[in-house]
């Protein structure tokens, strides 16, 4: 699952570009997609400073050459969910400038747009970000010398953490609770391998700085209410096996006390996101660089 902006079939991507409005993470996979070779991070003060950040940070690690596929920040690009038009899919992308016209207040002509289908609905999800954004990216990643793949999404991008190809756990429908910085939170529904459903739970980022001693507070139950109304929609609405296991990717110091105050509220397993990638010691801010390096073509 990607956004195909810009992609190159013949080529297998190794490393993951997150790209964030004041920092880039980088997640290089050795051969066989086995194991992270190269966890890094590059801060700076403006998304223009991303040339020369990601051009040393590649140096550094001795990464030129290599494919990647580019990540964007949900703080760079805008999603939202629409009706899908009434053409053939093979002319959806081509129609996008023209039906987006409704839906959004920049001018046409200085944003660049793709979409992802939602399956099983008459839908799609409509992404756009600036031009002029995408053009920095393609400088900077050709000043880096490496092989531009794909440019995609956070949300499809930390979906990926889930693709199994055993068919038991395929079938299954993860929640998934992810947290970047202090952002507001994000919730995904990822069901066979694919992205359902995704919302902001607007009002909660302050939950990663909360004490253990402050766990006992409406926040969390009214935090537990959006989660189970999202477990609703999903069997409701989506028409799918209720949710199998909710997944928290919180940059809490206290996530196992929190994870333990909120299974309180649940029957359904609440348990740390866990992937073979993902150790301990990992910062869970890297989440979509590693999302990123496993893309598939």
């Amino acid at each position: 699952m990607h956004i195909p902006w810009l992609k190159n079939r013949n080529t297998q991507a190794k490393l993951g570009v997150f790209i964030a409005k004041q920092r880039v993470d980088i997640c290089a996979l050795s051969a066989g997609n086995e194991a992270i070779a190269v966890l890094d991070s590059s801060a700076f003060n403006d998304v223009s400073e991303l040339i020369k950040t990601l051009s040393e940070l590649i140096s550094k690690h001795n990464l030129q050459a290599a494919t990647c596929h580019v990540v964007l920040s949900n703080q760079l690009y805008q999603l939202l969910q629409i009706d899908k038009p009434n053409v053939p899919d093979d002319e959806i992308s081509s129609s996008l400038p023209f039906i987006a016209k409704e839906f959004i207040n920049e001018a046409i002509d200085t944003v660049v747009f793709d979409y992802f289908s939602v399956p099983n609905q008459n839908k799609i999800n409509l992404v756009y970000c600036p031009k002029n954004l995408v053009a920095l990216i393609v400088t900077a990643i050709q000043q880096a010398k490496l092989e531009l793949v794909t440019i995609g999404i956070e949300e499809l991008a930390t979906a990926n953490l889930f693709n199994t190809s055993a068919d038991e756990d395929r079938k299954s429908t993860q929640m998934l609770i992810a947290q970047q910085d202090h952002q507001e939170i994000n919730l995904t529904i990822i069901h066979d391998n694919q992205l359902y459903f995704s919302r902001r739970l607007r009002g909660f980022a302050r939950l990663r700085d909360l004490q253990e001693d402050q766990l006992d507070t409406a926040l969390l139950d009214n935090f537990s209410l959006e989660i189970q109304r999202s477990a609703d929609f999903v069997v409701s609405q989506l028409k799918l096996p209720e949710v199998n296991e909710i997944n928290l990717a919180l940059p809490s110091t206290i996530l196992a006390p929190l994870i333990a105050r909120l299974q309180l509220n649940f029957t359904i397993p609440v348990t740390p996101l866990k992937h073979a990638f993902i150790a301990d010691n990992v910062d869970i801010g890297f989440l979509p660089a590693i999302g990123g390096a496993l893309e598939k073509l």
